[in-house]
C-alpha cells in the first residue's frame, strides 16, 4: 500500500515541515549522529512525564527535545490537573471521593472515545498523581471553593467541570477534582501552569539519563524494513544567541498582551527565520521507542481547514506556535492511524461572574443555545456548531444590576479587568423591549421573544429546565431594558481559545500506535493532545493535564516493560 502524504502539505507559515519516513535495511550500518533507547518528542506535561516515569530508575538512557524551551501549551496553561477518588488534597480539604464516583461521573464526559475500563483505570491512578507529581517539585493542596468559576485564582481545589449540574449529579456524588497547582513561598499568583512544568522539567534534567535537547524540531522518522521505528531525524538550534533569541521569541509568542498588539506575527518570523538559517540536522538511533508528545494543531489552521468545522477558524488558537500537527503528521508517516481530526474543544466561558448563568443564551436564529450553567468547553461547542460563531446572552434591567455589581466586587487579574470592561461596554447592547434588542443584534424578534417566553414560562409553572440547568441558576427575565451581551468568536478583547482533540489512536494499555492497516506501529508510543486520550469527547478544566500525566507515564512503563497503564498505581 502507497501511503498518502498529501497532508504533509496541510502547512502554514510557522509549522514545522515533515517528511516521509526513511526506511533503511540495516539500522546498525547507518551513521548516526547520536543515540538513545528513548526519545520523548515535545517536553510538554505529558513529554516530561514520559521522560520522568521512563528515566527515573536510572537505567535507560532517553533523549527529550523541544521545539522551544519545554512547557508547551501546558506552561501557559492554568496549571488544573484533573484528579481525584482521594488524592491527598482532597482528604486534607474534606472532599469525599472514590475512585469509582470519579469514573461514574467521567462516564458522562467521556462519552466513548475511550473503555469503560479505561477510565476506571485512569480514576484508580489519579489518586497518586499530586504525589508523583510532587516528588519532582510540583505542588498541590487545598483549600477547596464552592464557588463558581470558571479559574480559582485564591483556591487550589474547585469544581472544574459539570459536576454540579443535573446530569453530572445524577451520576456521581459532586467532588471537586480540580487541582490548581501552587505556587512557591514568594512566587506571585499567575495561571498556575508557569510553577507547574519549570519544576518537573528541572527534575527531569537533573536525571543522570536523560539528555534534553531545546530549540529541536523533529522531521522524519527513519524505519526499518519491517515498519519498525529505529530513528529519528531532527534540525536543532545550537546552543548560543540564536538560541537565546529563539527561546524569547517563542515566548512571547505566546503573551496575550503581545497577541492584542497584533505582534505575534513578528515574534513567529524571527523563530521561523532562526530555525531556517542555524538549524543543524541530526540523525538519532532509538532502540526502544520514541514517544510523540508534541502537542495538537490549533496553530496549524491549514490542517484545522481540512479537518474542522469552517467557523472554529475564528477561534483563538491556544498553546505555541509548536503546536501545529507535526507530531500526529510523523506518526500518520509510518501508518499510525489517526481519529477525531475534527475534535475540536473551544471555550467559552460565562461564568464568573455565576449570575452570568441566569441569564438565557441565544444563537443568530433567536433560539436558545446552551445551558448557562456548563462548562465553557459546551458552550464553545454551542457558539460555534449551533450559533456558526455567533451568541449572546439575554438578561433584563435587575439581573444585569445584579452581574455588573458582581463583577465590580470580583478580585481580578490583568485580563480579566480588560474582558470585562469591554463586557460592561461595547459588547452589551440594551433596548427597552426585546423586540429592539433582537433588532440591534439582528436576530428574529418573533423567535427571541417566543425563546424567552418559554423560559420564563417553566420558571413560572416550577418545571425543570429542559437543557437541564440547576434551580439556582435560574430566574425569569422579564423587567426591560433588556440587555444583550455578545458571546461570539469575534471579540478582540474576549476572544474563543481553542485546542484540537484528535491525533493518533492508541493502544489504551500500553499507549502504542495503532497502524491503519491493523495492529500496532513497533517502537512508536503517543501521549497528550497529540494522541486520542481520556478528553477526546467533552472536555473539562484540567482533564487533559490529567490525561497528560496518564498518557505519558502509561508509554513510558511500556516501554521498561512494567504493563503500560497497569503499572501506574503504586
Amino acid at each position: 500500500m502507497t501511503p498518502d502524504h498529501t497532508y504533509l502539505e496541510d502547512l502554514t507559515e510557522t509549522s514545522t515541515r515533515v517528511e516521509p519516513a526513511l526506511v533503511v535495511e540495516n539500522p546498525d550500518g547507518v551513521n548516526w549522529d547520536a543515540d538513545c533507547d528513548v526519545m520523548v518528542v515535545g517536553v510538554g506535561l505529558a513529554g516530561v512525564c514520559a521522560a520522568l516515569r521512563t528515566a527515573e530508575d536510572n537505567t535507560l538512557p532517553v533523549m527529550a527535545i523541544d521545539r522551544g524551551e519545554g512547557g508547551g501549551a501546558s506552561q501557559l496553561s492554568g496549571g488544573i490537573v484533573y484528579m481525584g477518588g482521594g488524592t491527598r488534597a482532597q482528604q486534607e480539604a474534606g472532599v469525599a471521593d472514590t475512585p469509582e464516583n470519579m469514573a461514574n461521573y467521567l462516564a458522562y464526559e467521556t462519552g466513548e472515545i475511550v473503555r469503560p475500563d479505561t477510565v476506571r483505570r485512569f480514576a484508580e491512578a489519579s489518586v497518586h498523581f499530586q504525589d508523583w507529581l510532587e516528588k519532582y517539585g510540583a505542588r498541590f493542596g487545598g483549600p477547596a471553593t464552592e464557588e463558581k468559576t470558571s479559574y480559582p485564582y485564591d483556591k487550589s481545589l474547585y469544581f472544574s467541570g459539570n459536576e454540579l449540574t443535573v446530569p453530572g449529579r445524577e451520576l456521581a456524588s459532586p467532588a471537586q477534582r480540580g487541582h490548581r497547582a501552587k505556587p512557591a513561598k514568594g512566587e506571585p499568583t499567575d495561571l498556575a501552569g508557569q510553577y507547574l512544568l519549570p519544576p518537573l522539567i528541572a527534575s527531569m534534567e537533573a536525571l543522570p539519563n536523560v539528555r534534553f535537547l531545546r530549540q529541536t524540531r523533529a522531521t522524519r522518522m527513519v524505519v526499518d524494513r519491517q515498519g519498525t521505528v529505529v530513528g529519528i531525524e531532527v534540525l536543532s538550534v545550537p546552543r548560543g544567541l540564536s538560541a537565546w533569541k529563539h527561546a524569547k521569541a517563542m515566548a512571547l509568542s505566546g503573551n496575550l498582551i503581545v497577541g492584542a498588539m497584533g505582534l505575534s506575527k513578528k515574534m513567529f518570523a524571527t523563530i521561523t527565520g532562526i530555525e531556517r538559517a542555524k538549524a543543524k540536522p541530526m540523525r538519532i538511533r532509538v532502540r526502544r521507542g520514541v514517544v510523540l508528545s508534541a502537542g495538537g494543531f490549533t496553530y496549524n489552521r491549514a490542517m484545522m481547514a481540512r479537518t474542522a468545522l469552517p467557523a472554529y477558524l475564528k477561534s483563538h488558537p491556544l498553546g505555541t506556535i509548536a503546536d501545529d500537527g507535526s507530531g500526529i503528521k510523523l506518526g500518520m508517516t509510518v501508518g499510525g492511524k489517526t481519529a477525531m481530526l475534527d475534535r475540536i474543544s473551544a471555550w467559552k466561558f460565562l461564568y464568573p461572574p455565576a449570575s452570568f448563568c441566569k441569564s438565557c443564551s441565544v444563537g443568530p436564529d433567536g433560539k436558545r443555545l446552551v445551558g448557562e450553567e456548563y462548562y465553557g468547553a459546551r458552550t464553545g461547542d454551542a457558539v460555534f456548531q449551533t450559533g456558526e460563531g455567533k451568541g449572546w446572552l439575554i438578561t433584563d434591567e435587575p439581573l444585569w444590576q445584579t452581574i455588573c455589581g458582581e463583577i465590580d466586587a470580583m478580585k481580578k487579574v490583568f485580563f480579566q479587568k480588560v474582558q470585562f470592561k469591554a463586557i460592561k461596554g461595547e459588547y452589551t447592547v440594551s433596548a427597552p423591549t426585546l423586540d429592539e434588542l433582537a433588532a440591534k443584534i439582528g436576530v428574529p424578534a418573533d423567535e427571541m421573544r417566543a425563546t424567552l417566553a418559554a423560559y420564563n414560562g417553566h420558571i413560572a409553572r416550577g418545571e425543570g429546565d429542559p437543557l437541564g440547568k440547576s434551580e439556582k441558576y435560574r430566574q425569569t427575565i422579564e423587567q426591560g431594558p433588556f440587555h444583550a451581551t455578545d458571546i461570539g468568536a469575534a471579540l478582540k478583547l474576549n476572544p474563543i481559545p481553542a485546542l484540537t482533540m484528535g491525533g493518533l489512536v492508541v493502544d489504551e494499555d500500553t499507549g502504542e500506535v495503532l497502524s491503519s492497516e491493523g495492529g500496532v506501529v513497533r517502537g512508536l508510543y503517543a501521549a497528550g493532545r497529540t494522541a486520542i486520550g481520556i478528553c477526546s469527547h467533552n472536555y473539562v478544566s484540567g482533564l487533559s493535564l490529567g490525561d497528560c500525566v496518564w498518557s505519558g507515564c502509561r508509554a513510558g512503563e511500556s516501554i521498561k516493560g512494567n504493563g503500560g497503564a497497569k503499572a501506574l498505581v503504586p
